[in-house]
């Protein structure tokens, strides 16, 4: 027996419907079963069951600098292990990404003043002319 629809040979010859394409084999019946295809696999919809990070979290992140002498060291180290943490959610493993590539930009950018600098300019930019009163003493 042969499918009408599909035209693939069919073994089962008491077969009421194709294996290959769900065609009603009897005539009359007035019921084709067709399945509905399958989307492809890049159109199925993923989601994203991730908690977003709250106020409060965002809040005692930043606070965490203002921690005197070493605020700014552990802000730095828990940078570090949030971009390569597996544990934190993937939105503060991306800030904290971020984050460490615009400190690196910004070191960068400093040391390039800087080298551009000499020593006495900057004393004198920070200090201002402090050389009138070096002979007060």
């Amino acid at each position: 027996m042969i499918c009408n629809t599909c035209g693939r040979p069919i073994r089962n010859e008491e077969a009421n419907f194709c294996e290959y394409c769900g065609a009603s084999l009897r005539g009359g019946s007035g019921y084709d079963f067709k399945p509905s295809p399958l989307p492809p696999v890049s159109e199925t919809i993923t989601i994203n069951q991730e908690k977003p990070v709250s106020f409060l979290n965002w809040l005692g992140t930043y606070l965490i600098m203002f921690i005197p002498f070493v605020g700014s060291f552990v802000f730095f180290a828990m940078l570090i292990y949030w971009a390569v943490s597996h544990k934190v959610s993937e939105s503060k493993k991306n800030w904290a990404r971020a984050n460490l590539v615009f400190m690196l930009i910004m070191f960068i950018m400093l040391m390039i003043i800087f080298s551009m600098v000499s020593p006495e300019q900057l004393m004198n930019m920070m200090f201002g002319d402090v050389s009138q009163y070096s002979n007060i003493y």
